[in-house]
């Protein structure tokens, strides 16, 4: 059995009562934010399927990748073939970072879907 504690004040801490739990509240609380964790998972599985194309150099190259950050495949066109190796390399870092950027606002949309509607904090997934 648990002591009690007297506080300045009089207040109690601690009980001997049994199967007291938390308040209704927070314990719904705590149910939202396990039930948006479960969604949570249930959507980074989902997210390995979502594919996402971006083209850099007018078209000349495409970058597919999934919403779980994996680039896919990288195609370039026969004429950058020719072309010097920095421009190929700013064309791929530029194509990287463009389909990066789309990954995330999509993950964000998505990810804001799922948790709407309930009180959670913002970044508490």
């Amino acid at each position: 059995m648990a002591k009690k504690f007297r506080g300045i004040g009089g207040r109690s801490y601690g009980s001997s009562k049994k199967g007291k739990g938390m308040p209704g509240n927070l314990n719904q609380m705590l149910k939202q934010a396990q039930e948006a964790q479960k969604q949570m998972e249930e959507l980074e599985e989902t997210f390995k399927n979502i594919e996402i194309s971006t083209t850099a150099g007018g078209g000349a190259l495409k970058i597919t990748a999934t919403c779980d950050r994996k680039i896919k495949s990288i195609e370039i066109d026969e004429d950058l073939k020719d072309e010097d190796i920095e421009i190929l390399s700013d064309l791929l870092v530029a194509g990287v970072n463009e389909i990066l950027e789309n990954i995330e606002k999509r993950r964000e949309e998505e990810s804001s879907s799922l948790t709407q509607g309930m009180n959670l904090p913002e970044n508490l997934l």
